[in-house]
């Protein structure tokens, strides 16, 4: 204890102690800046054969874009608003109970079951898969 007095009032006397300290003088220094080296530039030339084969590469023809075809959209469904709320599951049992929200109105509903349409494929903690006509869609748990 009586060190560390000792030495945070011998640091307070330095502080306050009148001995000037010089600073030594500097001098400037010159400053080149190096020559710039110029970049060395290269192109790359197709090769004509495979150096380790002795194979001649062909050119690969250009596939013909058939302008004529017409684009079809799939016929997307209108799907009711759908909400995936969670999961029940219990840890006994291997089937689960998912919480799902179909216009406004709560179900529970296990997986493969339908209600209006909707089948339910499978489902996890964060998300569920349900098919709809045919379509199927991923809905996240809300």
């Amino acid at each position: 204890m009586i060190v560390i007095w000792g030495f945070l009032i011998y640091k307070i006397v330095d502080a306050f102690s009148s001995e000037n300290t010089t600073i030594a003088n500097t001098q400037k220094a010159n400053f080149k800046p190096p020559k710039r080296i110029q970049k060395d530039t290269f192109s790359l030339v197709p090769i004509k054969s495979d150096p380790f084969l002795g194979t001649v590469y062909s050119k690969s023809k250009e596939t013909a874009v058939n302008t004529n075809t017409t684009y079809r959209p799939r016929n997307e469904k209108q799907w009711p608003s759908i909400g995936y709320f969670g999961i029940v599951a219990d840890k006994k049992s291997t089937s689960s109970v998912y919480i799902v929200s179909v216009n406004g109105q709560q179900f529970l509903l296990k997986q493969g079951d339908t209600l209006q349409k909707l089948k339910i494929i499978k489902g996890s903690e964060k998300n569920i898969y349900i098919r709809y006509e045919g379509q199927t869609k991923e809905f996240p748990i809300m």
